[in-house]
């Protein structure tokens, strides 16, 4: 079944390449983009068999994600991360899949994980208020996950958690001026005091709970492979792709200029060029080697009801976020490259690298943090478990 939808998300990427600059304008994926991923099967790749999903192995999922990024790098990136959320929802008790799937399998659910709500304790759940930031492609869904502090009876926060939220329980507001991935539409989200029932509560009680109801021996594998692990690899895929994309473009067009003007026999410009796109291409190519392998060593524990070891936890970390600093190292080498030609407004080199900034500026690729937590291990020192065990 993967199989079939990488086939069909490969067909779609032509004409969703021809919308890259349309997507950028309107600041938002269009319906018809949408509409054709979720014929494709993409947003079920995550999902559970039981609702239509084809529980996919993560290394198609995020191969799927590059395709779709190297055409346009805004509908990449907003499909990675509403494709992933169902593997979250699918953590919780299975009240909370039927309330979601239930009468419609390709419902989708955006998120926004900043804890910036608030959660208190009430009759058979919990009351939610707050604001929210840049929630991906929220227009087109009809749940969100958001971030929050559960409130203690003193008034202080006793967890950090999540809230499962309908859409007639939350008002969308546009609020994405950014630089790169303009096409990426996030909205601002606003809800006020909405009630919650516990099933659709992350943290310490909902630990438990998706520990006895997912994480079991008997539960799939994919649901067995670490969050923090697959969060972070769908917020550094898209940056991949975008390269991608705008390293197969220079590279078209550079074949053809030297065709027409040396029948392809020779160089006739300074030497920088071929090396920069030689080392950036290496960059990529290394990034994606990394990857594949740390997410098919994760899914070999998985499928073996095997503890995942935390030098694997840590390095898929590591190899993630030094995934996210060479996407931009390797644009920033082909921007260079393509001199005045990859500046001009509307070229896909220009796009690409604001995008890869932008997507690299997301605190989860912040490369410090990352490396830290690897090197703190290596030397035989502690790090803090709940980066990277959840």
């Amino acid at each position: 079944m993967a199989s079939d939808v990488l086939e069909s998300v490969r067909e779609l990427l032509p004409v969703i390449r021809e919308r890259a600059s349309r997507t950028e304008s309107e600041r938002a994926i269009p319906e018809e983009t949408v509409a054709a991923l979720v014929e494709a099967g993409f947003f079920g790749m995550f999902r559970p068999t039981r609702y239509g999903g084809s529980e996919s192995d993560p290394v198609d999922y995020f191969t799927a994600v590059r395709w779709l990024a190297s055409a346009c790098p805004s509908t990449g990136w907003v499909a990675s991360l509403l494709g992933i959320t169902p593997w979250h929802v699918t953590l919780l008790e299975p009240q909370m899949c039927a309330d979601v799937w239930g009468a419609d399998e390709n419902v989708l659910v955006s998120s926004s994980y900043a804890p910036t709500g608030r959660l208190v304790a009430a009759d058979g759940g919990y009351r939610l208020s707050g604001a929210w930031r840049s929630a991906p492609g929220a227009q087109h869904c009809e749940w969100i996950v958001l971030g929050t502090l559960m409130i203690g009876s003193t008034g202080d926060p006793v967890d950090y958690t999540a809230a499962v939220v309908p859409r007639s329980d939350y008002v969308l507001k546009d609020g994405w001026n950014v630089v790169g991935l303009q096409g990426a539409g996030g909205k601002d989200v606003h809800v006020r005091d909405a009630f919650v029932p516990s099933h659709r509560i992350f943290g310490a009680a909902g630990r438990r709970r998706f520990a006895k109801f997912q994480r079991g021996p008997d539960a799939p594998a994919l649901y067995r492979v670490p969050f923090a692990s697959i969060h972070s690899t769908a917020l550094v895929a898209p940056l991949l792709g975008a390269a991608e994309g705008a390293y197969h473009y220079h590279l078209a067009r550079m074949r053809r200029r030297s065709e027409l003007s040396h029948g392809g026999r020779k160089w006739s410009g300074d030497e920088f060029a071929p090396v920069a796109v030689a080392r950036g291409s290496g960059e990529i190519d290394a990034s994606i080697l990394q990857l594949e392998r740390d997410l098919r060593e994760l899914m070999e524990h998985a499928l073996g009801n095997e503890r995942i070891p935390i030098e694997l936890r840590l390095r898929a970390r590591r190899d993630q976020v030094r995934s996210a600093e060479r996407a931009v190292e390797a644009v920033d080498l082909l921007l260079k490259a393509a001199g005045g030609h990859g500046v001009q407004t509307g070229n896909p080199i220009q796009r690409a690298w604001r995008d890869v900034h932008t997507g690299a500026a997301h605190v989860v690729n912040d490369v410090d943090q990352g490396m830290s937590l690897y090197g703190r291990w290596a030397y035989g020192l502690g790090v803090d478990d709940s980066l990277i065990l959840v």
